[in-house]
């Protein structure tokens, strides 16, 4: 069932968001209904979980309970439940149909091979998009299902710079298909560095220039972040650890700040290659406003409600860890980022343990994890994303037991390798 679940989801990720259903307020999305099954499903099946479950099951528990109780306290029992629904859907129901359908080495490469492959593919289309300025997938299923779901500001000037309009694909906006592509591209490059073929080289070139024709400054620092924890993960386990991690942290908040506040050397480098010298400016301006009603509503937060800002500025905050906290409060938002970052170290620590066939894998997933919490300080992870996130951080469970079966199947091979051996002759 999992198996079936985990192939639809896949599909469902790359369905335009014109085709949904509207039931009152809420929007019905393919990636929804397969995620409530798969929710329905894993309770259903709810001693499987128990058997595995961990610090992070606890934490992301807790989270909804407080993200629940936030929503109901700032809008009622109806929509507060509602609301809380479907994020319990998108966070739990991801994660659990993670947890349930990717429990080995294979798995994992098998759905990471997919979105890779898909993505590749897409490319083509991309390449149409940004020259022909004409966003031919959404126009087909606009006309398909008579919605019209894009931004209107989408086919305007405002996203057309030197002449290359910044590519949405099947997406609903270039900075979903950038951070999309970013949190394969590390499986498909360690792919491409532990077993050379040409088609992997081919797939790697395709999600690059996907995530090139989206001209976001997300991919980017998800390239940058990947590097650098690349590094981090290749050194982590040598005497000079701490070094290493106060570093990486160090040079990490070095560049959130220098992308949110426009000042600076990367803030440079990022207007030049994004054309765009005012988003950091704006972005450290939605932090500086937002922080008044964080500190006015610290522990429920204001739930969906607007938040306090001038009138020119647009209801949109471009920070998932911000969104998260002013939402539902200061204990919900650290409590969601604590298990994020507590997955990570969680694996990194045992990162050594693994055989060079899991290893790579493994470490693909640290490389793109971390990526996803530093990039969440400048981008909002919702639509898709935001399930997507919770899929990828449930999709690493297999790997907890995988030292301990490597070296069960080593001893395994040694003795039997031993009893094999000729005895020498006294």
């Amino acid at each position: 069932m999992f198996k079936v679940l985990g192939i639809l989801f896949v599909i469902s990720i790359f369905i335009p968001v014109e085709f949904h259903y509207l039931v009152g307020s809420l929007r019905i999305e393919a990636y929804r209904v397969v995620l409530g099954v798969a929710l329905l499903y894993s309770l259903l099946n709810i001693k499987d979980l128990l058997k595995k479950a961990d610090l992070i099951d606890i934490l992301l528990f807790i989270f909804i309970i407080l993200a629940s109780v936030s929503l109901i306290y700032n809008h009622g029992l109806q929509k507060g439940i509602e609301s809380s629904g479907i994020l319990t859907i998108e966070i739990l129901g991801a994660f659990y149909l993670a947890r349930g359908f990717i429990t080995t080495p294979k798995r994992y490469y098998q759905i990471n091979m997919l979105f890779a492959t898909i993505l590749a593919l897409l490319v083509i289309v991309s390449i149409y998009e940004a020259l022909a300025h004409h966003r031919i997938l959404h126009e087909w299923a606009k006309n398909i299902t008579g919605h019209d779901s894009l931004n209107w500001k989408l086919y305007t000037h405002y996203y057309i710079r030197f002449d290359i309009m910044r590519t949405t694909n099947l997406f609903a906006h270039p900075i979903l298909y950038g951070t999309i592509g970013a949190i394969f591209f590390p499986f498909i490059v360690l792919l491409l560095l532990y077993r050379y073929k040409f088609s992997n080289l081919l797939k790697t070139l395709a999600l690059l220039i996907g995530m090139i024709s989206t001209l976001s400054s997300a991919p980017l620092l998800s390239v940058v972040f990947q590097g650098m924890t690349a590094i981090l993960a290749q050194y982590w386990m040598g005497a000079k650890r701490l070094w290493m991690a106060v570093a990486f942290f160090g040079i990490s908040a070095f560049l959130l700040i220098e992308a949110m506040s426009n000042r600076g050397f990367f803030a440079i480098l990022i207007s030049y290659l994004t054309f765009n010298p005012v988003t950091g400016y704006y972005r450290m301006l939605q932090w500086q406003y937002s922080m008044d009603d964080i500190a006015a509503n610290p522990v429920f937060g204001i739930g969906l409600h607007d938040w306090s800002r001038p009138e020119w500025m647009n209801s949109s905050i471009d920070s998932f860890w911000l969104l998260m906290t002013m939402q539902h409060g200061l204990f919900a938002g650290f409590i969601l980022l604590f298990c994020s970052l507590y997955a990570v170290f969680h694996i990194l620590n045992d990162l050594h343990k693994h055989h060079p066939a899991t290893r790579w894998m493994v470490k693909s997933w640290i490389l793109a994890f971390m990526s996803l919490i530093l990039i969440g300080f400048t981008v909002d992870y919702f639509g898709k994303i935001q399930p997507l996130f919770f899929f990828v951080l449930g999709s690493i469970g297999w790997a907890k037991y995988y030292p301990e079966f490597n070296q069960s199947v080593q001893k395994l091979i040694r003795k039997k390798a031993r009893r094999k051996a000729p005895q020498s002759s006294l």
